[in-house]
C-alpha cells in the first residue's frame, strides 16, 4: 500500500521532503515504510529505505509504502538485468 505525498518547497532538501513523507506514513498506517517511489530528479540513497525512480511518478511527488521481499528483489534483479 502506497500514500501519495507531494512536497515542491524548493528550499526543502530532498532528503527532509522524504523524512517527513516516512513520517506520514508511519503515524497514518502505523508502521513503518520501506520503499518510497520518486521521479528520477528526486533521486538520493537514503539509508533504511529503499528510494528507487519511477518513470510516472511525477516531480515532488513521493510515494511512501510498503513491498515485501520478494517484489524488492524481484525489483532489484530486473533493473541490474534490464528487465521486467
Amino acid at each position: 500500500m502506497y500514500m501519495m505525498w507531494f512536497d515542491d518547497n524548493n528550499k526543502k532538501p530532498v532528503e527532509r521532503k522524504i523524512d517527513e513523507a516516512v513520517a506520514a506514513y508511519m503515524r497514518h498506517f502505523k508502521t513503518r515504510p520501506n520503499v518510497v517511489l520518486v521521479n528520477e530528479a528526486d533521486h538520493i540513497d537514503l539509508p533504511g529505505i529503499r528510494v528507487r525512480v519511477a518513470g510516472y511518478v511525477q516531480r515532488n511527488n513521493f510515494w511512501v509504502g510498503w513491498e515485501d521481499a520478494a517484489t524488492l528483489n524481484a525489483m532489484a534483479q530486473a533493473a541490474t538485468t534490464g528487465t521486467r
